[in-house]
């Protein structure tokens, strides 16, 4: 994921066009007045090109070209290198000026995942770092998230840790952009889902390529994304194209009824709520009237409704009547535990031990 130019040789010098012109003059033993009067150009003029003062136009380098027999393009990269040398230079006394912009970031986690390289040189990490995000400067960056953070619809917390957060997003957003899918469907898309479903009875290793899957096919694009500290986030939920959506999920809870909510209540939002803003689903919780939807859009998908009240209506939780109801209802019992612990119907201690644990990596 690290981009090869890194180890790029990149020298810390640049020959200027007038010091290498300086050079065939002296080894011609021609005068600089010859030159000139050659050329049609002041002797002031060319010495400033010389002594550096003057960059060398294309139209000169055509000149020399006739007038000396070396190429124009010899002369045109001479300068394009000096100009992009000094260039660099100059923006990196400038970055030096912000290198504690750095330590805003998860700099070590995006090191382990391999998007920022394992070197101290704090200059080589603001670099990288610019470029994973895809912006030019620091201050860039700030503008951009701001104006990115006041599309995105979920709690406060988001402003809280900004740098964590939208450095956890965009990983999605890059290995999203690494997946294909066909366009978005509304209706594949939901009979899809009923057969996502049925993934809940297996383990991670045996549904999570044919779920990606079943996902590309209806326009969205699954991806997981380990949690990153101080971000706090479940799952996320936003559209990269008008035709192609992207879940983005942590696994913060790591067992499979927060996995399996927190999909369908993903889900939830690319059906019901359109395709502008993005949806980020943290620890706090936060309420609204899109993430109440959501929230019944996926409990229902998991256990329906009538179902389920039905089922604690008679208020015994045992573990075979869980188990018993799972198989009734064709879902995994830990789903039906972390229900029922939710709905404080029993302690958050009791039956845990029927859940699964699942585990992600990048």
């Amino acid at each position: 994921m690290i981009n090869k130019e890194l180890y790029v040789y990149k020298p810390d010098y640049a020959v200027h066009p007038g010091e290498y012109l300086e050079e065939v003059l002296e080894s011609r033993e021609i005068k600089k007045k010859e030159l000139s009067e050659r050329l049609g150009i002041s002797v002031k003029h060319l010495s400033q090109i010389i002594h550096k003062q003057a960059m060398l136009t294309a139209e000169l380098a055509v000149q020399l070209e006739r007038t000396l027999g070396i190429s124009a393009n010899i002369w045109n990269n001479l300068n394009a290198d000096y100009s992009l040398f000094h260039a660099r230079s100059n923006e990196a006394i400038a970055l030096r000026q912000k290198l504690e912009w750095i330590t805003i970031f998860p700099v070590n986690e995006l090191k382990k995942f391999g998007f920022l390289p394992h070197v101290k040189n704090k200059e080589a990490i603001m670099e990288k770092l610019l470029q994973f995000f895809g912006v030019s400067t620091p201050e860039q960056w700030q503008q951009f998230y701001d104006l990115k953070a006041a599309h995105f619809r979920k709690s406060p917390a988001f402003s809280d840790n900004l740098p964590h957060i939208a450095s956890w997003l965009r990983i999605g957003e890059i290995k999203a952009s690494e997946m294909e899918a066909t366009p978005f469907d509304k209706d594949v898309f939901k009979i899809n889902l009923d057969n996502i479903r049925r993934f809940t009875l297996n383990r991670r290793d045996e549904f999570e390529s044919e779920m990606k899957r079943l996902c590309a096919m209806s326009g969205v694009i699954l991806v997981f994304v380990p949690e990153f500290k101080k971000t706090h986030i479940s799952g996320a939920t936003q559209w990269i194209t008008q035709d192609k959506a992207v879940i983005i999920m942590s696994l913060r809870y790591k067992t499979n009824d927060h996995f399996w909510f927190t999909f369908f209540h993903e889900a939830a939002h690319i059906l019901l709520h359109g395709k502008k803003g993005t949806f980020i689903d943290d620890i706090k919780g936060f309420q609204s009237k899109e993430e109440n939807e959501a929230n019944r859009y996926s409990r229902n998908m998991l256990i329906p409704e009538v179902e389920y009240k039905s089922f604690i209506s008679k208020g015994d939780f045992n573990r075979e009547d869980i188990k018993s109801f799972a198989v009734k209802t064709q879902i995994h019992p830990g789903i039906v535990v972390g229900q029922l612990q939710h709905d404080k119907c029993i302690n958050y201690n009791w039956h845990n031990d029927l859940k699964e644990k699942l585990h992600i990596g990048l």
